[in-house]
């Protein structure tokens, strides 16, 4: 049974005054959305991590009208999409050699690619890409010597245009737009192995450089390559430096993976460290956040995190809100899109020993084994849901003067307008420990004369019988008129001028 949350009363009021910066003063408590404040012409939208399944004999019964279901209210607008190559090559022969061109291997290319039949049909875009080098598996031996090499081995680049190749050239998927060429090569070790990636920034180089003339040599010239795909600021620091001083011409997105902490988030830290990273790499390539764009492709928090990488915090309802927030920071740093990690418990899995353990970082799950809890859509699904709404693909996105960190650094606030001016709203979150009011304004004429209001925070929010994210009130106005609301303590607010 789907449980209904109350919906609680807004608290009392807590005026700030404005505070002086070089500009002049700033009124705190009266945030105005307009043309000043556009830091994103053409979003490009929220997604969210949905790998090919692992095992789909642990899937409970008709688990994937549950996932289609959950997937259309989520309304994605990308998905990143990563496999292993290690599941359909193999007969690996080198011929009693050591030239690796020479080497030659078979494909059996039994997935069912449930995911890719989903997105082509639903219009949304994907990073298809391989988790890791063949061999790098805890249950796999090296027999292929790639770990030296690492994506810098020519067959890497080979196997690359070749799934490829099959994906788009022959089975004729225009979804994938993305490839990613390794999962954070930045990150040297392999949990639940002795083995190493033993990757250095140079190699990396190199293997996207091999993938690009690869995919450029079968006519796959217009599927970008992500780069780097690492995790972390400083690693990311270092690979998106030397992207921007030599790759630009191989690499068309700059992908990161964050995971903060929970003061980070609430202290604005993420803004900061973004704004700060993106203008040290605009030096370097001025095309950055316009020809280039900058996503980040794994988002999700620190803390709560196990050896066993699982959440134990995915279930509550300040995890949603902080990531309503880590959302926020993102998009009102110039960041072109976010992808959560994860959707579905049941997609992947730890190997410790001879022991196998599901990740649980979804929204939901799927698995047989699941409780009726953990089957349960989580709280930060439904915030995403209204997320996903909200900044859709191709909305203009608004960030006022108010977010500077230097003014307040617990209170935040985006608006996002459709380019035909018929879909538009805010969101507030307050990272706070006592309610802050707020009025707010959207400058820019746009169409309504009704406001959807959703409140989330602890027991605040409210599912409809099917058991989605639903208004808490529905009142007669308009965004374009002053809408006065007092955010309590670690929640969010969003206004639209339509049901998301």
């Amino acid at each position: 049974m789907r449980k209904t949350r109350r919906f609680l009363p807004l608290a009392s009021a807590l005026l700030l005054a404005g505070c002086q910066t070089g500009g002049g003063p700033i009124d705190l408590e009266k945030i105005s959305f307009g043309a000043s404040d556009l830091v994103n012409p053409s979003f490009g939208g929220l997604g969210v991590e949905w790998g090919a399944y692992e095992d789909t004999d642990k899937l409970m019964e008709g688990a994937w009208d549950r996932i289609e279901t959950a997937m259309d209210r989520l309304k994605p607008a990308r998905v990143r999409l990563m496999i292993n190559y290690d599941w359909f090559c193999y007969n690996f022969d080198d011929h009693g050699n050591t030239d690796k061109n020479d080497d030659t291997w078979s494909y059996n290319f039994t997935n069912t690619f449930d995911c890719l039949d989903y997105c082509e049909t639903r219009g949304i875009d994907v990073a298809f890409g391989a988790w890791n080098v063949i061999g790098t598996l805890p249950e796999t031996n090296d027999v292929w010597g790639m770990m030296d090499d690492v994506s810098s081995d020519p067959r890497w680049a080979k196997i690359s245009a070749d799934v490829l190749d099959m994906l788009v050239n022959k089975k004729g998927y225009t979804c994938i737009k993305w490839f990613v060429s390794t999962n954070e090569p930045n990150w040297l070790g392999v949990a639940g192995s002795s083995k190493n990636h033993n990757n250095t920034f140079a190699k990396w180089e190199q293997g996207v450089k091999n993938v690009r003339a690869a995919f450029d040599k079968i006519g796959l010239s217009h599927i970008g390559i992500i780069g780097g795909d690492t995790t972390g600021f400083e690693g990311t620091q270092e690979y998106f430096t030397g992207i921007a001083k030599g790759l630009t011409d191989v690499v068309s997105d700059y992908g990161c993976h964050l995971y903060l902490s929970n003061i980070a988030i609430d202290r604005g830290t993420l803004y900061q460290k973004i704004i700060g990273m993106r203008d040290e790499i605009k030096k370097l390539d001025s095309g950055l956040l316009t020809e280039r764009p900058a996503d980040v492709w794994e988002a999700g928090l620190l803390d709560g995190k196990t050896t066993l990488d699982s959440q134990t915090t995915i279930a509550t309802d300040s995890y949603a809100v902080r990531m309503v927030d880590y959302t926020v920071q993102c998009l009102a740093a110039g960041m072109n899109g976010i992808v959560y990690w994860d959707f579905d418990d049941a997609m992947h899995f730890m190997y410790m020993s001879d022991a196998t353990y599901p990740k649980r970082w979804g929204m939901f799950s799927t698995l047989a084994e699941a409780t009726s809890q953990e089957q349960e859509l989580r709280p930060w699904y439904h915030s995403s849901t209204l997320l996903t709404h909200l900044f859709a693909k191709g909305n203009r996105i608004l960030s006022p003067a108010q977010n500077d960190p230097e003014l307040i650094n617990s209170f935040r606030s985006l608006a996002a307008v459709s380019p035909d001016k018929t879909q538009a709203g805010f969101v507030a979150v307050n990272a706070g420990r006592e309610a802050q009011t707020r009025t707010f304004l959207l400058t820019e004429q746009v169409s309504g004369d009704k406001l959807y209001i959703y409140n989330f925070g602890e027991g605040t929010y409210r599912l409809d019988e099917n058991g989605f994210i639903a208004p808490n009130e529905v009142i007669d106005g308009s965004l374009n008129k002053k809408f006065t609301v007092t955010v309590p303590k670690m929640s969010a607010i969003v206004v639209s001028n339509r049901r998301l």
